[in-house]
């Protein structure tokens, strides 16, 4: 459940900053991309990465 309330969580900020940037119907319209880019953040922060690898920065 703790995974869903950060999705969720994330989603409402970039909604949030979807309406804004751009106001409320276009938040409308990009929903379904939130949505995706909200799972794709959430999926990144739970990545585990092994203790060996060095970062790429």
């Amino acid at each position: 459940m703790n995974e869903s309330n950060d999705r969720n969580r994330m989603y409402e900020e970039l909604r949030r900053r979807a309406v804004a940037e751009f106001g409320e119907a276009r938040a409308v319209e990009l929903e379904s991309f939130l949505r995706a880019a909200a799972e794709q953040v959430s999926d990144v922060d739970r990545a585990d990465v092994h203790p060996d690898l060095e970062p790429l920065h």
